[in-house]
């Protein structure tokens, strides 16, 4: 599968800016035969407003708004999915066409009945803001236009609280029309020495690409940490839906923080932030732990790994595609002495399960490509060819480094670390 994540620093409140940088960003890029393309959370609007009042003049109808608009031109134009985050203002309950099989609804403690009016704010504001609700979610959307996932984010980081409710039908899981496999085997020859004066055969080409649909997880930045930061660590709220819904691509939209300072992003801008990328490894550590379904790997034992060799086809039935598209830069508070965002990058394609051994032994960890902190461009990536790096936990997914330098892969970032991390 040929996956591109757009990573660029958007300017708060500047919608028709940021579309034009995007749109320049894409123009200077390699865009020929992608199958999927994904953008941040909030990609247009910018994220850190903070209030109901600052957002509102950039809360978009749902599904039908610019960012919607730019989705539907661009999926035309590249010929592939286009997944990108807005922020909505409700006009239907949710416009995914298929209903949620792994819907779970609960109660809303942001749900628009709790909202009181603004005190500073003229009474017919008021009512027309707090009478429909708002949500800060991602459309998905087909080469032909078609709305094929509309997601509503589920656990709100501290700014959204402030203007967006939860979604009420928490995760989704839905089948894309995205090709099969989605990656390949490991190159069997790729740790062996070449004897002298002897050429290794060549590894097989992948297989043609399959109509099949995938299913498909999506989450947007909180989603990945605790519940409200209160939450059990070890819960792993949206993994274990994952999990559950047998998905095996999952798309991820950020806005997702760091903690490292101005000085530390604009020294090494095309170095990724290894302490967030730790973070994201950790709190998708149950996908290390899947097993293959029984009777896919061709030996029902549903060992963690798969059996490559056996009834699946080469498609590697257990392995999940994760894909974390970041924004980068900072943005000022809004308005005056409001609080800077400073946002990680490092945006990535990573693929856990795979390669899988079993509990207490050495987990493996793909990762196609990664950005830098601070670098805006394009992420493109081949999930059929050899992954660019492996990493390697050792203790079934424990905090151990590993030879690149990635540490704390358990996702156990205390709660102040995490909150400075999320978004």
């Amino acid at each position: 599968m040929k996956i591109a994540c757009l990573q660029f620093a958007p300017q708060l409140g500047k919608v028709d800016e940021n579309i034009a940088r995007v749109d320049a960003l894409l123009e200077a890029a390699d865009m020929s035969n992608l199958d999927l393309l994904v953008l941040p959370e909030l990609a247009f609007s910018g994220y850190n407003f903070p209030s109901l009042i600052a957002i509102t003049p950039y809360l978009e109808p749902t599904a039908s708004g610019p960012t919607t608009q730019w989705a539907k031109r661009t999926a035309q134009r590249l010929n592939c999915i286009v997944s990108v985050g807005y922020p909505e203002r409700s006009t239907t309950p949710n416009p995914t066409k298929e209903p949620n099989p792994n819907s779970n609804p609960r109660p809303d403690p942001h749900a628009v009945e709790s909202i009181q009016p603004l005190p500073d704010s003229p009474p017919a504001a008021n009512t027309e803001i707090t009478a429909v609700p708002k949500y800060n979610s991602t459309i998905t959307i087909a080469p032909s236009g078609t709305i094929l996932a509309h997601y509503r984010k589920t656990h709100l980081y501290y700014t959204d609280e402030t203007w967006a409710s939860e979604s009420p039908s928490k995760w989704l899981t839905t089948p894309l029309p995205l090709p099969l496999p989605l990656s390949s085997p490991s190159n069997p020859h790729s740790s062996l020495p070449t004897p002298p004066n002897k050429t290794l055969p060549s590894p097989p080409s992948p297989p043609p690409p399959s109509p099949e649909t995938i299913p498909t997880a999506f989450g947007i930045c909180m989603d990945l940490q605790p519940h409200r930061f209160l939450a059990p660590t070890t819960l792993f709220e949206f993994a274990s839906h994952i999990v559950a819904s047998q998905a095996r691509l999952v798309i991820c939209s950020m806005a997702w923080l760091t903690p490292l300072s101005g000085f530390d992003v604009a020294d090494q801008p095309l170095e990724p932030d290894l302490g967030t990328l730790a973070c994201w490894v950790g709190r998708f550590a149950p996908l290390m732990a899947v097993a293959a379904p029984k009777g896919k790997n061709g030996n029902g034992n549903g060992d963690r790994g798969g059996d490559r060799d056996g009834g699946d086809g080469g498609k590697n039935v257990s392995e999940k595609i994760v894909i974390i598209a970041n924004r980068c830069g900072e943005e000022e508070g809004f308005g005056e002495g409001g609080e800077v965002a400073r946002y990680a990058g490092t945006s990535v394609v990573l693929g856990f399960g795979g390669d899988g051994k079993g509990k207490g032994q050495e987990e493996k960890v793909k990762v196609w490509g990664v950005m830098g902190r601070g670098e805006e461009g394009l992420l493109r990536v081949d999930t059929a060819v050899e992954a660019r790096w492996i990493v390697r936990l050792e203790g079934g997914g424990g905090g151990n480094e590993d030879e690149d330098g990635i540490e704390d892969g358990d996702g156990d970032d205390s709660v102040e670390d995490a909150r400075k991390r999320g978004a």
